[in-house]
């Protein structure tokens, strides 16, 4: 039987239809019973490793740490290259640049080398893929049709109107531009502006058919920003078997032997896990057919762990091993020829010199005890290089004490005491304002710090109190407002902390701390970034009990002047995500805390994170590639009269002019019809900080 004549158009259409990811197999050859099948084609895998500008990209290779700590992995998709930073998938490449390994240098050969390799954010790394074909041979954006040559809608500017047009460019939906009525052009494409189109800004307007229908989401996830940058498919290269963990010994802090069966394997990948968060990894040198190697890494506290190692040269499963690091084993000595307190010197109220004795001994805890039990100044020393050393404490009365030495880093049956008397007058005046103490930053088991208002304050006396009786004082020498205090560690608890003048008099304050108290919220991942409209502020809430709300609490660049920006309630769920805007940042560094409010009113505090949502924001450079000029949009928190200098590539600048800044919103038209054709980078220094955009000029 032969196939009907409209069989093939059919056929034909459902191919289509289906992306080419599918073979239809005719049956009628065999039987005319039976119907089409549609079997999923085999599609030969994609890469692993690929190669691009004399450098082998792997996927999951980590290139490094951005300064905020986030790691940086090499990601392959579809044969092609992009950072990974720590989960995301990074539109700024350049980060490579600031990596803390340097993996980097910043030099025209590795400008030329991520330039032309690694690929900022497009539809294949959205986190859904919307983009399809229909029966008309046409690409389809969450299901929608996008006809080639249709116009999406007008941007408005200031230099004028640009309309925005669909194209297909080898198979790639992108955004054909045109500056005005009179710009013939078909091959300029630049999609940033489609964004404040959608949106309506300033008069900016989607045409009829779009309106309601094309979204940001949309836009992000279908159009391609540049035509992507291939690399070369290597062929994986499997290890022949292995490595498979069969032991890890010689465990410490800082280091580990791992012993593994296999062969091929000369070099590897390995992580170190706690709880399914990595915490340390890296890779091995080449250790040629050795089973065994060494792996060093930063210090880790003792606990429970997880090692995994996998081929590094070669392509292999992940192998894992369970492993503990134990706690130090300490051997305390016995102290020798001590301890003595052999005199004290140099008494005033509020310090002395102490002359001990004990050859081995270098570092003790001491007390001044009242004539009896009752302690009224202690502390502990650091180690200590000689036998003298000079203390400070809290303001004594005239009268006879004890000091009290106790041995910390050897053995001692007993203490060593040894009696003074302070007889002098008080001749301290009272304070001017203050010390007044304003709240707890932070607090734990043997130290804290504390912020506290006061002027003409050089030294506050500091006591710790349990249950109103005294169990931790000395004095402290504040560099700031916000001094941090150390001490003998203390039980699980609630405690108050007092403070009080000590150069000068003054009129005790005290708040409460715990140490190792339930919080009421428990939150994660407090951070900040700055963003086009201020700074966001984001935090998780992990679990809570009785938790009410948070206050969002501002401090300038020198951690002073509190300020409450607002507060965010609890929502329904309790825990998730929450988030804060601060709309009108200060200039320079920002510090922002959460304060975690109860129900019934008691509060802790979160870490501080420091932002500096620097000066301008949100840089558009366009067209890209330029012809006659480019417009540059941006936002800026300052006005003034700002220098504007164009680069080549080896770092020779080519060219300069001046602008004058507007605070809020930008829009300048740069003249870069003499530059030569290739790459450039354009600076704005404005207020100290220097901004840096990327652009090509046509030939």
């Amino acid at each position: 039987m032969g196939l009907p004549a409209d069989s093939v158009n059919v056929e034909s259409s459902i191919a289509s239809d289906l992306n080419g990811s599918y073979e239809i197999r005719n049956p009628y050859a065999e039987s005319a019973d039976e119907s089409f099948i549609i079997a999923a084609k085999t599609a030969a895998p994609l890469a692993t490793r690929v190669s691009c500008g004399g450098r082998i990209w792997t996927h999951g290779e980590l290139l490094g740490r951005t300064s905020d700590d986030q790691p940086v992995y090499t990601r392959i998709t579809e044969n092609r290259i992009y950072l990974n930073w720590n989960g995301r998938v990074a539109d700024n490449i350049f980060i490579l640049f600031n990596l803390k390994e340097n993996t980097f240098p910043n030099n025209p050969s590795n400008d030329a080398l991520i330039s032309t390799c690694v690929n900022s954010v497009d539809p294949s790394t959205a986190p859904v893929n919307m983009l399809g074909t229909n029966g008309s041979g046409q690409i389809t954006c969450n299901g929608v049709a996008m006809p080639d040559g249709n116009r999406l809608g007008v941007f408005v500017g200031s230099q004028g109107n640009t309309y925005q047009f669909i194209k297909y460019v080898n198979g790639f939906l992108r955004v054909m531009i045109k500056q005005g009525e009179n710009d013939t052009r078909n091959d300029n494409y630049y999609m940033g502006l489609l964004g404040e189109t959608i949106e309506g800004r300033n008069g900016s307007y989607l045409d009829p058919q779009w309106r309601g229908v094309l979204t940001t989401t949309m836009a992000n996830s279908c159009f391609w920003p540049a035509v992507p940058k291939p690399a070369t498919p290597l062929a994986d290269n499997n290890c022949a078997s292995g490595p498979a963990i069969s032991n890890v010994t010689n465990i410490s802090q800082t280091a580990l032997t791992v012993s593994f069966t296999g062969s091929g394997v000369s070099s590897l990948k390995w992580r170190i896990t706690s709880g399914g968060t990595q915490v340390r990894s890296g890779t091995t040198n080449d250790f040629g057919s050795a089973t065994s190697t060494n792996l060093a890494y930063n210090s880790l506290a003792p606990g429970n762990y997880t090692l995994e190692i996998e081929g590094n040269n070669c392509a292999s499963a992940v192998s894992s091993r369970a492993f503990t690091i134990n706690p130090p084993v300490v051997t305390t000595p016995d102290c020798q020829n001590g301890p003595s307190v052999t005199s004290i010197a140099s008494i005033t109220p509020s310090s002395a010199t102490i002359n001990f004795g004990g050859t081995n001994l270098h570092v003790f805890s001491w007390r001044i005890l009242d004539g009896g039990t009752n302690a009224v100044a202690s502390g502990k020393t650091g180690t200590l290089t000689s036998n003298t050393t000079n203390l400070t404490f809290n303001y004594l009365q005239n009268g006879t004490y004890t000091f009290e030495l106790k041995a910390e880093d050897c053995k001692a049956t007993n203490v060593a005491t040894k009696s003074f008397s302070v007889s002098a007058t008080d001749t301290r005046t009272a304070c001017s304002r203050g010390p007044s103490l304003e709240s707890i930053l932070s607090s734990g088991e043997t130290a804290l710090s504390f912020r506290f208002d006061g002027d003409n304050v050089f030294a506050i006396d500091w006591k710790i109190k349990k249950d109103g009786a005294v169990v931790r004082q000395n004095r402290v020498a504040p560099q700031s407002n916000s001094p941090s205090i150390g001490y003998n560690t203390l039980a699980t608890g609630v405690y108050t902390l007092e403070i009080q003048g000590g150069n000068c008099k003054s009129t005790p304050t005290a708040t409460a701390f715990g140490v190792n108290v339930p919080l009421p919220i428990y939150i994660s991942n407090f951070q900040g970034k700055a963003v086009e409209k201020g700074v966001e502020l984001t935090w998780n809430v992990v679990a809570e009990e009785d938790g009410k709300e948070f206050e969002i609490l501002r401090f300038d660049d020198r951690m002073q002047d509190e300020t409450v920006l607002g507060k965010v309630s609890l929502t329904d769920q309790r825990v998730g995500k929450y988030s804060f805007l601060d709309e009108k940042p200060l200039l320079g560094i920002n510090y922002y805390q959460l304060k975690q409010i109860d129900i019934d009113g008691t509060y802790t505090k979160s870490k501080v994170v420091a932002i500096n949502p620097g000066i301008i924001l949100g840089t558009v450079i366009a067209p890209n590639p330029a012809d006659d000029f480019v417009n540059v949009q941006f936002s800026s928190r300052t006005a003034g009269t700002s220098d504007v200098t164009i680069y080549n590539l080896a770092g020779q600048p080519v060219g300069s002019s001046t602008i004058r800044i507007s605070e809020g919103k930008n829009n300048h038209r740069i003249n870069v019809k003499k530059l030569s054709g290739g790459h450039y980078f354009m600076k704005i220094n404005h207020d100290g900080e220097a901004t840096k955009l990327r652009f090509i000029k046509g030939e």
